[in-house]
């Protein structure tokens, strides 16, 4: 996975969430894009697949990142997530 790709699959959120490296933006239409860190415990397996999976991402969807900059810079009005401050 790159940098900015959508996270499509719980496979690939699990595998992400494991390796505990970069920062993923979650897209919401109802409420403001937040930026966390892989490690923050508000990533939540159950959230991303209804989000996702079985409401297709209509809603918004997840991103992953590199790096905090990149995630900032791709998605200029997001914010930090106030848990893990990302």
């Amino acid at each position: 996975m790159k940098s900015g790709d959508k996270i499509e699959t719980l496979e690939e959120f699990r595998s992400i969430i494991s390796k505990r490296e970069g920062f993923i933006t979650l897209t919401d239409f109802a409420n403001p894009n937040r930026v966390h860190s892989v490690t923050c415990n508000r990533l939540k397996e159950k959230w991303f697949f209804e989000k996702v999976v079985e409401n297709m991402g209509k809603s918004g969807s997840y991103l992953w990142y590199l790096s905090k900059e990149e995630a900032h810079q791709a998605n200029p009005d997001s914010e930090n997530c106030k848990f893990c401050n990302a």
